[in-house]
């Protein structure tokens, strides 16, 4: 699931409470929601109907030089959970020249000598041409290795190693040192996303007023069908109108995500209320049993949708 990330940054002091909070606070706000609102709505039945998602284009270079580290100033900007499983030091690029360059691919990142491997693009960050006194960003995370005894010290402290990463940047890039230690140890396993861009905020459509709110069974069966249901409520003064039918994407983030068309029978949500609709989402046969992320949105240019978490079982 490709969305934003950084906002949801949290201290490390919070990781403990991630998992097991948030579902607890997720489903009581979703009664309370659902007490709120009084009778139940009758929901629009779901129709088989795939539909494609859009592919993501991908920047050109328009004819401008590759960024190179001797060309940016690499500092630390922050750190914490950036999602479930996955800590992340956030690096901030900025170009310090008095020409625009073209910021693209993966930062070659060592520690104490090593060379780290690629991880997922995380921050949702792409290519793009980086103006004079511009940013851009890229993350070094770490996740821990499986089956792994951390070691410790005799007064329970964990052992571990602070190391200033070296950071080498473009096709020819000259060696720059960046701010801020990075703590490694045996049981971690730390890697290095790519660089660029923060994404740019989508322009507003006639679907972006509305809210979504996602209800689904705490669990899910690998190889089976998963039932939920989905409110639309149109908050604005306005009827909206489903015209053309909209198509969504629905998936869970240790899966492959699919598309549908929505059952748009009533082609418009008046001014104030809501409408639910039932969903079906086949979860892969191959899906990891484990924690995980549901999510569905509208295909509208401001991805209007909601998630929440749900167990896989085998």
């Amino acid at each position: 699931m490709n969305r934003t990330k950084t906002a949801r940054i949290l201290a490390p002091t919070a990781a403990a409470t991630l998992v097991l909070g948030l579902a607890a606070l997720l489903a009581a706000h979703q009664s309370a929601q659902a007490a709120a609102a009084g009778p139940a709505l009758r929901a629009v039945s779901w129709v088989d109907r795939p539909a494609q998602i859009p592919a993501v284009s991908v920047p050109h270079n328009p004819g401008v030089a590759a960024c190179a580290a001797k060309d940016l100033s690499v500092r630390m900007e922050g750190r914490g959970i950036i999602q479930a499983g996955t800590y992340a030091y956030i690096y901030n690029a900025k170009n310090t020249t008095r020409h625009a360059c073209f910021v693209s691919g993966r930062p070659s990142v060592k520690l104490a000598g090593q060379t780290v491997a690629g991880s997922p693009n995380v921050l949702d960050v792409t290519a793009g041409v980086l103006a004079p006194g511009a940013s851009a960003r890229f993350a070094v995370t770490q996740s821990q290795r499986a089956s792994c005894t951390p070691a410790f010290t005799r007064h329970g402290v964990s052992r571990t190693s602070a190391v200033i990463p070296r950071v080498q940047i473009g096709a020819q890039p000259v060696a720059a040192t960046s701010e801020g230690t990075i703590l490694t140890s045996k049981c971690t396993r730390t890697a290095v996303t790519q660089i660029g861009l923060p994404p740019t905020s989508p322009k507003p459509g006639p679907l972006s007023g509305l809210a979504v709110r996602l209800q689904a069974p705490a669990r899910a069966r690998a190889g089976h069908i998963l039932k939920f249901t989905v409110m639309i409520t149109n908050p604005t003064r306005a009827a909206v109108r489903l015209s053309p039918c909209p198509s969504y994407e629905v998936g869970i983030s240790s899966a492959r995500a699919v598309a549908y068309r929505l059952n748009c029978g009533a082609l418009a949500i008046p001014a104030g209320q809501s409408r639910v609709y039932d969903m079906r989402y086949a979860v892969p046969a191959g899906t990891p049993a484990g924690l995980a992320k549901i999510g569905w949105f509208l295909l509208n240019s401001t991805r209007n949708g909601a998630g929440g978490l749900i167990t896989i079982t085998k």
